[in-house]
């Protein structure tokens, strides 16, 4: 598999060679050893390289699955449990590790300079059961048993506008009818308050969409409209000001996850408890608690 990993990468068997440090007549006795067993070509031999075929697709990509486990595996057993020192991988939204984590890791660094925080941020989740990441902050408990949460903070939603719109255009009172708004894309559709944020939206004109927050964020703070967005990720844009009607769809709980067999682990540990700690810290901020009391709920009669 090295062999076939090894002629895929570098395009050419006298590539492999050099890359695993062996002859070229060893990697071409060896290709044609696994060909012949599997009963397939897995290249087309070519003067200019090697191509794969289709069969030699497949096997790459069972190849490299093997390769990612083992490495995965290893990242997982090796070492000391004891010893807080190695690589933890994290899994997290974009506008939390740029506002919250990753402002912070200098502090984590001071105290634990052996660990090394690979930080993974966008909506494809990481699947910690597979071992794809270490720690991961959800929006919902765990169904799995092998996985353990715990809550550390609310989340809140609400449309901003910078200080700077809201004086050219006005802020919204009973309707955004006559606003440009900066709106999530279709792809984000179950995230919280999305089909409250397009009732509120009907009546404006959507100038902007995206797939992420941040662009969203720097829209919104240039002035280009009213943006729909998590409350945490306003954090530090003194410039954005929470609008009419306040929280969208309330507060939302959110969890740190981790499977169970890593919970002894002492480099995931610090970072787990880290990590608790800072929502913890920022729990206002993310619950967009100053949007709250500025628009409290109504409450009926």
């Amino acid at each position: 598999m090295r062999i076939v990993l090894a002629i895929h990468r570098t395009g050419s068997m006298q590539g492999a060679a050099d890359m695993l440090r062996i002859d070229r007549t060893t990697v071409l006795r060896r290709l044609d050893a696994i060909e012949s067993q599997m009963g397939v070509r897995l290249f087309e031999r070519r003067s200019d390289g090697c191509v794969l075929t289709k069969s030699g697709g497949e096997v790459v990509g069972t190849a490299e699955a093997i390769e990612a486990s083992m490495t995965l595996l290893s990242h997982r057993v090796g070492g000391n449990a004891s010893v807080a020192e190695g690589r933890v991988i994290v899994t997290v939204p974009e506008y939390f590790a740029a506002k919250i984590l990753i402002p912070a890791l200098p502090r984590l660094h001071r105290d634990y300079p052996g660990i090394e925080v690979k930080v993974h941020c966008g909506y494809q989740f990481l699947n910690l059961l597979r071992g794809e990441a270490d720690i991961g902050l959800r929006n919902k408990w765990p169904e799995q048993n092998t996985l353990i949460a715990r809550k550390v903070a609310a989340v809140g939603y609400a449309f901003y506008a910078s200080r700077t719109y809201l004086a050219a255009r006005g802020a919204p009172q009973v309707s955004y009818e006559g606003h440009d708004l900066i709106l999530l894309d279709e792809t984000l559709s179950g995230m919280v308050g999305y089909d409250r944020m397009l009732e509120l939206a009907s009546a404006g004109k959507i100038i902007m969409r995206s797939n992420e927050i941040l662009p969203m964020v720097a829209a919104a703070c240039a002035g280009l409209g009213i943006a729909f967005l998590p409350c945490m990720a306003t954090f530090g844009h003194g410039e954005l000001a929470g609008l009419w009607p306040g929280l969208i769809g309330g507060e939302r709980d959110v969890f740190l996850v981790m499977p169970e067999d890593l919970r002894h682990q002492a480099r995931v540990r610090v970072v787990y408890d880290f990590m608790a700690d800072l929502c913890h810290e920022f729990g206002p901020v993310m619950a967009g608690r100053d949007v709250s009391e500025a628009f409290p709920p109504s409450r009926p009669g």
